[in-house]
């Protein structure tokens, strides 16, 4: 795992690289990428986002979903 003070500064770390790609663009080809990552931190902030705001019930329903899965998926 990687260390919590890194794994939240990473959707910014995302969104200031597309920035500075978008700014020094000189090619076309850098385009796509860099929007591919702007649009990938507006992902993680929007996903973050949402589950922080859930109400707390709600909140434990989805993690208990989600680790019911994982351990289907690992027992097969």
């Amino acid at each position: 795992m990687i260390p919590k003070a890194l794994y939240e500064m990473l959707p910014g770390l995302y969104a200031a690289g597309a920035v500075l790609t978008l700014a020094i663009n000189d090619s076309p080809l850098r385009f796509f990428p860099a929007t591919l990552l702007l649009f990938t931190a507006g992902l993680v902030f929007y996903l973050r986002y949402d589950f922080r705001h859930l109400p707390a019930k709600e909140r434990a329903q989805r993690m208990a979903e989600h680790y019911r899965q994982q351990r289907r998926k690992h027992s097969l």
